[in-house]
């Protein structure tokens, strides 16, 4: 079985979905928030420096750098965790299901990705320090460093294992269950729909969200009663939605769906107010190649190793005052925010050089069928993989 058809191990009924989501939401976003608003607390003076503080994203609240890093990694920890129990006792299957097709964790994978992009990564970081010198300040303090690549390395893999898991993995799987469903093409354009409704209701209301979560809920409920009438039925046996359900079937669709959400879900970042929506090329970018590689290998396993020595590297290398991670790292960048050549190289230069790294060394072929081909429910469960490889090609 491949990567996506994991999902057909476990239960995969619509409420096993929505409870695992609110799970996951739940622990990432309420019980793993509550340390962090507890140290922000114990720092304010009272509600209002509080809420200033909420609105900075606790940097200004004046607590240890390395110790803030920390409390925000726990949040993804937590939701790391809860995803965990969704997967297992919610939708019960195994969790390695989630990681990779293979009998078990291929870890020499993960480690390959990570010192590869990571020896890629530091290079191109120094690079941009002896092209612009004075543009960078020596940051080097002994005890807060070492303390922060500690944090880094133990700790960072978490947030960014959540992040692959819940993206490359979870979505990724959902979305490739989803499209092989007749109703997949019009929840998908109603979802689109939706999105364009939110953003015209938050413009329009002026970011009051209780009158944007009524309306909403208004929506969706003559939505249900629309798709709940005969009519509705007969649309979704139609000649016309099956030629949909065809061309929505490809494994093309979890992928561009879950990269462009994942790169969304990075514009709350500072660093796209900062330097505008163009740094969208790059979150998309990286989305896109982290969700090709893994469906290329038929795992996470290197793009895991991918994402945590990338974001351990922004931690401890170079910070700025308007980045995501501010930490007490060896370098701090002092220059104005600018759109430069370390944001495109990446997405256009590096990643099809290591996809071409990484089909030369993992003997990786059949891209057609893997990156479009389409997602085919197994009789069999315990049906090869050569077979299934075969019938998607």
């Amino acid at each position: 079985m491949n990567f996506i058809q994991q999902v057909y191990k476990g239960k995969n009924e619509w409420y096993h979905w929505l409870f695992t989501i609110i799970v996951v939401f739940f622990g990432w976003q309420v019980i793993g928030v509550v340390p962090l608003v507890m140290a922000a607390a114990a720092k304010s003076k009272d509600l209002e420096q509080f809420s200033k503080f909420a609105e900075d994203n606790f940097m200004t609240a004046g607590l240890d750098k390395n110790f803030l890093l920390f409390l925000i990694i726990l949040t993804f920890f937590m939701g790391l965790i809860f995803l965990f129990v969704g997967i297992k006792y919610i939708h019960h299957r195994a969790f390695i299901t989630l990681v990779t097709s293979r009998a078990k964790i291929d870890w020499k994978r993960f480690f390959y990705g990570f010192f590869v992009w990571g020896i890629l990564a530091v290079g191109m970081s120094y690079a941009g320090v002896l092209l612009a010198p004075e543009n960078f300040t020596w940051n080097f303090n002994a005890t807060p460093f070492f303390i922060l690549v500690v944090i880094s390395f133990l700790f960072i893999p978490f947030q960014t294992s959540f992040e692959e898991l819940l993206f490359r993995g979870y979505f990724m799987q959902g979305i490739g269950l989803s499209v092989t469903s007749k109703k997949f093409p019009f929840y998908f354009l109603y979802i689109l729909l939706s999105i364009c409704v939110i953003i015209f209701l938050i413009n329009k209301f002026e970011y009051d969200i209780l009158n944007v979560i009524i309306a909403y809920v208004a929506i969706s409920i003559i939505q249900f009663f629309i798709t709940d009438s005969n009519a509705f039925s007969s649309f979704f046996d139609s000649k016309f939605n099956r030629s949909l359900v065809f061309f929505f079937n490809s494994k093309l669709t979890p992928l561009l769906v879950t990269s462009i959400v994942f790169g969304l879900l990075h514009g709350a970042n500072p660093e796209v107010a900062k330097l505008g929506q163009i740094t969208m090329v790059f979150y998309i970018g990286t989305g896109l190649f982290y969700g090709i590689v893994t469906l290329m290998d038929e795992g996470t396993e290197i793009a895991l190793g991918l994402h945590a020595v990338n974001n351990i590297t922004a931690a401890f290398f170079i910070t700025t005052d308007w980045t995501v991670f501010q930490t007490d790292a060896l370098y701090i960048d002092t220059s104005e925010p600018s759109v430069n050549w370390e944001m495109f190289v990446p997405v256009f230069v590096l990643y099809p050089i290591m996809l071409l790294l990484f089909s030369k060394k993992y003997g990786w072929t059949n891209w057609k069928g893997k990156l479009t081909g389409k997602i085919i429910k197994p009789l069999n469960l315990k049906e090869n993989n050569s077979t299934l490889d075969e019938i998607e090609s």
